[in-house]
């Protein structure tokens, strides 16, 4: 807190050899005093004890008797950040009856306010060697005079003017001031070395009453020889020394109080005190005329080298500049700043890459109020901080911005707490300063307040981030509007708005664009190649710094990679909402890298297969912890909805992705989607080349489109037996039309079916009345169901293994436009999914045709299509459906490109059995039966042994029927017999009911 140094030369006095002291004064960033105010005093007694009779300091216009101890206020200087032609502070102690002090006078220390300060720098500066040289300290350092009036042991001296010399401060101080005491017979060197109470002083006897932490300063005067006697002291500084200002008023009016503190020897520590006060004169002196204090502070934005790239990390740099006035003795100094808001330019963030590595810094840590070694970790370092002012040379103050944290747990912000520490080893100077960074947590523009700033001049304050990969900020991806920062000064007036200089602000020599280009990469992986086994996928985006920011991802996956539903336990509401699903759930692994630079920094998290979610049937959750350094902003979901498409029966994927997180833009550098639990992905069963397809758009709204190949092998090694059959019935009319009913099954694990041709036979034409009642396209489109009840012409089922129920839903004639007939369109859903087959029609010579030419690549266990009889059946008959086989030309196609024709025979439910021919070969009846459907066909007759056979469909089969044994012999004897045959078909499906054929036949030998 004080120093003492001491030269020595011989000096004999009152038999002891007394060596010159120095006597120091400490003061913050080379600023002195005058403060406001003369104090009341206090007669002396010839019984006084030691202490104070009277305490003066103030700044007066001239060196006259009336400033100070008289009352005009005339010559008083008052002039808020003014610069004062002289200051004076001085004191007198308690004296007996005969003029001798009541004491010696050992250590003395003075407080003076906030604000008043010297500039050293302004006068030239004596060096120790000269001032302990003959010659002394050159006259042009001379800063003041101080008038002393003692005793040397009974012989009263003074007062005695001594002049007061600027010395070069030692090691840990900002300022030294001395004069060579030479009063009778004592000669001594006096030094002043001043202080600061920049922190939180503990508080004692020497400094009782004075407010600490408040960036006043002070100095101490310590073990004044006991040979000397001191009666009275008078210091006064020249304000105008040198060739600049030496002396400046603080820039806050209001009256101004200065503390003043002595000890004796014959009682050391037992500080007397006395403040100056207002009242009877000598009284304090109120610092007033604010309304003149200049104050035009400016901010400005300087990139790092080579970091003015857009969208890229920046070592920013952000100078705060106050004019100041240091060399200017007519108007006023510039007002000092109390709190400073500053807003950085929108789109000017905080980088997530600088969560590499990062720590933060505790309040603790920074020791706000205190003078304790700074202890935060050097990787909570976000930037570093320097300070120009006028009373001390370049480079002085300078240090480091530091990222604050709770004592306890992660910072989960915003706001965001930043500490500033500032320190001079050189000067004794330190400054430590709490600042809070706002967010908008809309565009993540930050705002930093510093509040209550200490009232020192200062004419730069630069904070310089971290640049690199790893930069704390991030720049605006194209041109800003300029930001408007608001700074308050101490002297009263309404806060200054500053538009801040920003090199990314559209305008003339601006480098930044008005727009950014929007062109992002896209890849995927497959794990297994084979057509149709179990593999898993993993979907790939890549954005590079400097592209528009993506918002929305519309992602179609491949034509037949499908998820197998019900292998997987479906998240409900609201658990995937939270993000809080259970591992029954989970399909994948999602990661993203966020942050610009070449270092983003990645994050991972569960993909989650999810029930109904915005209108799609499934979902996907995605819980991402934001969790990165010292920080914990919580679990941020992302929701996906998974559609199906209608008529591909595609796998859709539709994302809106989060851009920003409490504040932090996120500057999404790339996203990976991996679904890889076993048994829910089936990969295509079509060789051909096929593509994973995209649609990205930007915050910015621009939209781009991408496409990625996909492709499997080994198609041919995939078997391919589906089954296919037709029913109808024999009931047909004019009035209610035909039945026409449609089976397909297949085996697991084959290629599924692309695409189905069929042809009518000419007994089942299509009803022209019919037909005209086709729904139209535009009603179609816009919601099936809506269309007219005449168009809806029957039923269809599908069972498949990728959904938990069946698909069902009705069949609808729709027209189009000019093609010449309706095409039979079939809307199918369940489990949330609609898929409509189009069937293609075409009528040629009374035969109707129709083609399913695009069936969805997945897998169905069975189909089935009822055509029923009815007022708006679509099929009619010519002629009885049982006179004659029913074929139905049959051509189905695989995805791997495999095909099965047929000539399917449609079998005619109740349409009776017929014998078409009989004749008896070696005694054996041989019968030709034609039926309708499925079944088995039962030949008894008496005499014969009975014969069966069965049916999978309408045939006509040929029968061997024998005698039995006992017609064998009746046969023999009678050399004739005649036989009644029965021939009865049992339908092999439920419900139909039987039918029966007689006939006769004559046996001979």
């Amino acid at each position: 807190m004080s120093k003492i140094r001491s030269d020595t030369y011989a000096a004999c006095l009152e038999g002891q050899q007394w060596g010159p002291r120095r006597f120091s004064i400490r003061v913050l960033l080379s600023t002195l005093l005058v403060s406001a105010a003369a104090a009341s005093l206090v007669p002396s007694s010839a019984h006084a004890e030691f202490g104070i009779r009277s305490w003066e300091a103030g700044t007066c216009k001239s060196d006259v008797p009336a400033c100070l101890y008289a009352s005009p206020e005339s010559q008083f200087y008052t002039q808020a950040a003014g610069h004062p032609p002289l200051g004076i502070t001085g004191f007198e102690v308690n004296t007996t009856g005969l003029g001798e002090p009541e004491g010696k006078l050992k250590d003395v220390r003075v407080d003076i306010p906030p604000g008043l300060s010297t500039n050293p720098q302004a006068v030239p500066q004596c060096t120790e060697e000269q001032f302990k040289s003959i010659g002394g300290c050159p006259s042009s350092t001379k800063v003041g005079e101080n008038e002393i009036t003692a005793f040397v042991g009974i012989t009263k001296f003074g007062p005695v003017s001594l002049p007061v010399y600027n010395l070069v401060p030692p090691e840990g101080s900002p300022a030294e001031f001395g004069f060579n005491l030479e009063i009778g017979p004592v000669k001594t060197q006096t030094l002043i070395v001043g202080g600061v109470s920049w922190y939180h002083e503990p508080e004692t006897s020497e400094n009782s009453g004075v407010p600490t932490g408040d960036y006043h300063e002070f100095f101490t005067i310590r073990e004044i020889p006991t040979t000397l006697s001191i009666v009275k002291t008078r210091l006064k500084f020249t304000g105008t020394a040198g060739d600049g200002t030496f002396l400046t008023l603080p820039s806050a009016c209001g009256t101004q109080t200065s503390y003043l503190h002595i000890d004796s020897h014959e009682a050391p520590g037992q500080f007397q005190a006395r403040a100056t006060v207002s009242g009877e004169p000598p009284r304090a002196i109120s610092v007033g005329g604010c309304e003149h204090v200049p104050f035009g502070p400016g901010l400005s934005l300087s990139p790092g080298p080579g970091e003015a790239a857009a969208d890229s990390p920046d070592g920013l740099s952000v100078d705060l500049h106050v004019p100041q006035n240091p060399n200017g003795t007519g108007s006023p100094n510039s007002a000092d700043l109390r709190t400073s808001r500053v807003t950085l330019p929108e789109g000017m963030t905080a980088n997530p890459s600088s969560a590499h590595g990062l720590d933060g810094c505790t309040e603790a840590q920074i020791a706000i109020g205190s003078n304790a070694p700074i202890g935060c970790p050097e990787a909570s370092k976000i930037g570093s901080v320097a300070i120009e002012t006028p009373v001390l040379p370049p480079g002085s103050l300078i240090g480091a911005i530091y990222l604050g944290k709770p004592a306890t747990g992660p910072i989960t912000g915003p706001p965001f707490t930043v500490y500033l520490g500032i320190e001079s080893k050189r000067y004794g100077v330190g400054v430590r300063l709490k600042g809070i960074t706002a967010v908008n947590e809309s565009n993540g523009q930050l705002t930093t307040t510093f509040e209550n700033n200490p009232p020192d001049p200062f004419e730069d304050f630069i904070v310089t981030f971290k640049g690199g990969p790893r930069a704390t900020l991030a720049n605006p991806l194209t041109c800003t509007s300029k930001p408007v920062s608001s700074l308050d000064p101490y002297s009263g007036q309404a806060p200054a708005s500053v538009v801040l200089s920003s090199p990314f602000a559209a305008g003339p020599g601006s480098a930044c664009s008005v727009t950014a280009p929007f062109t992002l990469g896209q890849s995927t992986q497959n794990s297994a190649s084979n057509a149709g086994a179990s593999t898993s996928y993993t979907f790939n985006l890549t954005r590079p710094d400097g592209q528009q920011y993506l918002s929305k991802v519309n992602t179609v996956l491949p034509p037949g990679l499908v998820g197998v539903i019900p292998s997987v336990t479906l998240c409900g509401e609201p658990q995937a909402q939270k993000g809080t699903c259970s591992s029954a759930s989970q399909i994948g692994v999602a990661r993203v890298k966020v942050g610009a630079g070449s270092e983003p920094y990645e994050f991972e998290g569960p993909v989650y297969l999810t029930g109904p979610y915005n209108g799609a049937p499934y979902g996907l959750s995605v819980p991402v912890p934001a969790v990165a350094g010292p920080f914990n902003l919580g679990i941020v979901v992302t929701r996906a909805a998974i559609n199906v498409d209608t008529y591909s029966g595609r796998v859709i994927a539709t994302s809106n992705l989060p851009t920003i997180v409490k504040g932090v833009p996120l500057r999404l550098r790339s996203l990976s989607v991996a679904v890889n639990r076993p048994g829910l992905l089936l990969d295509p069963t079509s060789c051909a080349p096929l593509a994973t397809d995209s649609t990205l758009t930007s915050t910015a709204l621009a939209t781009q489109f991408l496409s990625s190949p996909f492709q499997v092998t080994s198609c041919g090694g995939l078997a391919f037996k589906p089954t296919f059959a037709a029913s109808s019935n024999a009931h047909a009319n004019k009035a209610g039309g035909a039945l026409l009913q449609v089976n397909v099954t297949q085996g697991a694990r084959q290629a599924n079916i692309r695409s189905v041709f069929t042809q009518l036979p000419l007994q089942l034409p299509s009803r022209l009345t019919t037909l005209q009642k086709a729904c139209p396209e535009a009603t179609f489109a816009a919601n099936p169901f809506s269309c007219p009840e005449g168009s809806n012409v029957g039923h269809a089922t599908a069972l498949t293994p990728v959904l938990s129920t069946p698909l069902t839903g009705p069949a609808y004639l729709v027209s189009h436009g000019g093609a010449a007939f309706p095409d039979l369109d079939i809307v199918l859903e369940g489990s949330g999914v609609r898929v409509i087959l189009v069937g293609n029609t075409d009528i040629k010579k009374g035969i109707t045709s129709s083609t399913f030419a695009a069936i969805p690549d997945v897998p169905v266990t069975s189909f089935s299509l009822t055509l029923p009889m009815g007022p708006h059946s679509v099929l009619g008959a010519n002629g009885s459906l049982c006179a004659h086989p029913l074929v139905m030309p049959t051509t189905i196609t695989a995805q791997s490109g495999a095909q099965v024709k047929q000539n399917t025979k449609i079998a005619v439910a109740g349409c009776p059995v017929k014998i078409l021919k009989r004749r008896i070969v070696h005694r054996a009846l041989v019968l030709t039966v034609q039926t309708f459907g499925a079944g088995r066909i039962i030949v008894t007759g008496r005499s014969l042994r009975t014969a069966s056979r069965s049916v999978r469909g309408p045939t006509t089969a040929t029968i061997r029927v024998r005698l039995s044994s006992q017609g064998a012999r009746a046969l023999n004897n009678r050399r004739r017999l005649k036989v009644g045959v029965r021939v009865r078909f049992n339908p092999g499906q439920k419900g139909e009911s039987g039918s029966t054929a007689s006939t006769t036949v004559t046996f001979t030998p």
